[in-house]
């Protein structure tokens, strides 16, 4: 993503092979927008896109997964593609580099085995993201059915604690979602999502809830004034794209109707 531009990223979440989405994660409020992934990646190649954002919702879930699926989308699709969805350990994230992934998304393994994220940064810097998933200001594990366990969660850690970790740590880029918003196209949080971007100080990209040209504009507008009250444009540290869902498949508003809401 380069620097100072908000970019509309598509995704594309798969389960059983097939083009879904779900409402506030949950796998009983799914609904399916398409049985062929790349033909859908296609699509939006066509409209301009130049990132996908790719999640493995079974895989996620401990259930399975869709490797083939993504496989085939990492070798023919043109988009530079960031794979997200049960990411465990440091020889899937090595498997999905090698493969062609542009960029690999950790989340639960970053609350909990954050040694293995850490030696993937060590390995492999610059490919690595971690997700941030957030529900009632606690991160969430497992698919977003399971809060932080443990230790982590008796000592409070918040979003922003975490991604001031993986700056420190040398990821590339956070992925910050409210679990809420989720596929309610009610607006992102893109207030938090600025706080974990200064707190971590890496290009992070916000997800959930976008519904609207209106929400993009908003999000422009939360990260200009971001960018006023630092006194510079941050080339890290910012919110450096948008994640774009069910708005998308249900016809809201087109990609490059949300490249240019996004400036």
């Amino acid at each position: 993503m380069s620097s100072g531009a908000l970019e509309p990223i598509p995704a594309v979440d798969l389960s059983g092979g097939r083009v879904v989405r779900l409402l506030r994660g949950a796998r009983e409020r799914e609904t399916v927008y398409g049985d062929d992934p790349l033909r859908t990646a296609s699509e939006f190649a066509a409209d301009g896109a130049r990132w996908l954002h790719v999640v493995d919702l079974d895989a996620a879930f401990g259930d399975g997964g869709n490797r083939e699926a993504i496989l085939r989308l990492l070798r023919e699709s043109p988009l530079r593609v960031q794979v997200a969805g049960g990411v465990r350990t440091v020889a899937s994230y090595a498997a999905l580099r090698e493969a062609g992934a542009a960029r690999v998304v950790f989340g639960t393994v970053a609350v909990e085995a954050p040694q293995v994220v850490e030696e993937a940064i060590r390995m492999d810097g610059p490919g690595v993201a971690v997700a941030l998933d957030v529900r009632g200001g606690r991160l969430q594990t497992r698919g977003w059915v399971e809060p932080v366990p443990g230790r982590a969660a008796r000592a409070g850690v918040s979003p922003e604690a975490a991604a001031r970790h993986w700056g420190e740590c040398g990821a590339s880029a956070i992925v910050y979602t409210s679990v809420e918003r989720d596929g309610t196209m009610e607006g992102p949080d893109a207030e938090a999502a600025l706080r974990v971007a200064a707190a971590s100080g890496l290009p992070t990209v916000v997800a959930g809830g976008v519904g609207a040209l209106s929400h993009l504009t908003a999000v422009r507008t939360a990260a200009r004034e971001q960018e006023l009250t630092l006194g510079r444009r941050p080339a890290r540290g910012r919110l450096a794209g948008v994640i774009l869902g069910r708005a998308l498949y249900e016809g809201r508003f087109t990609l490059p109707e949300a490249r240019q809401a996004l400036g």
